[in-house]
């Protein structure tokens, strides 16, 4: 044999057992290091309950919801729309679903949809739109709470009736 074909089979064999290697292990480990998830340190940052932030904005409709809904309705807290509705069409509409927030959703007896109450401020405008289509379609009505909009019961028991 020749020496420039032991030179090209020396070449090739540096090249495909560590050369390759060699930048597979870099691109692996530049990719673990750039998309790890980095924990967020809490000793070092000073935490307090703030009861007084949801005291004034919820306290007072949580209230009134357990009354009305003592005998005849279920309340179901911090549910997304995934939890009530079903999309059998679409899959995309599927995941629009399970990002829409939904504070509030009453049920009946027999643990159908009667009203939701949703605060604007938990859903981008887009999703809040979604939530008032998506849920006209069934026929059930929904609420929008804000800071300077109060709910009042006499809506929600107008709504329940309805």
């Amino acid at each position: 044999m020749n020496a420039t074909v032991i030179l090209n089979y020396a070449f090739i064999y540096f090249v495909l057992f560590l050369v390759v290697p060699s930048v597979i292990v870099i691109f692996t480990m530049t990719c673990i290091k750039f998309f790890k998830s980095e924990a967020i340190e809490t000793e070092e940052i000073d935490i307090e309950l703030s009861p007084k932030k949801t005291k004034a904005k919820y306290s007072e409709l949580m209230s009134k919801l357990n009354e009305i809904a003592r005998e005849k309705y279920n309340v179901l807290y911090g549910a997304s729309l995934d939890s009530i509705l079903e999309v059998k069409s679409n899959r995309n509409a599927h995941e629009n679903l399970k990002n829409c927030h939904l504070d509030y959703v009453i049920l009946d007896e027999k643990s159908s949809v009667k009203l939701v109450i949703t605060d604007p401020e938990h859903n981008t405008p887009e999703n809040s739109d979604f939530i008032d289509s998506s849920l006209a379609k069934v026929g059930v009505n929904v609420i929008h709470i804000s800071d300077n909009k109060q709910c009042d019961d006499l809506l929600v028991r107008e709504l329940l009736v309805a």
